[in-house]
């Protein structure tokens, strides 16, 4: 017995380029998302390093430290912000906010 399975894969070697290009801007959308908060995490390291060395050490070279440590967060924050929010404007308006809503009105 011969099962011929060309048609199966003519079908599957021709995506919807609309879908996947929607599926691409998601995931770029995501991966964007998780950067900003690996930037958000490594200033909150920053900053909770920081702290305690500008407060409550007495040794001027770790208050230094700390102050250094304070400045690295919050430019660390600053470059992450920036970053997403040029990366969100590249990437343009989105059609929906919800995922898996069409733009058809199928819901």
């Amino acid at each position: 017995m011969h099962v011929s399975l060309q048609g199966y894969t003519a079908r599957m070697a021709v995506p919807d380029t609309t879908v996947r290009d929607r599926l691409a801007r998601h995931r770029t959308q995501l991966a964007n998302e998780r950067t900003l908060l690996a930037y958000i995490r490594t200033a909150l390291g920053f900053v909770i390093v920081g702290v305690p060395a500008v407060w409550w050490m007495d040794q001027p070279y770790v208050q230094t430290l700390g102050v250094v440590s304070l400045a690295a967060g919050v430019i660390c924050l600053g470059i992450g912000v920036r970053r997403f929010i040029m990366l969100n404007r590249m990437l343009g308006p989105t059609e929906t906010g919800v995922p898996g809503a069409h733009d058809d009105g199928r819901g």
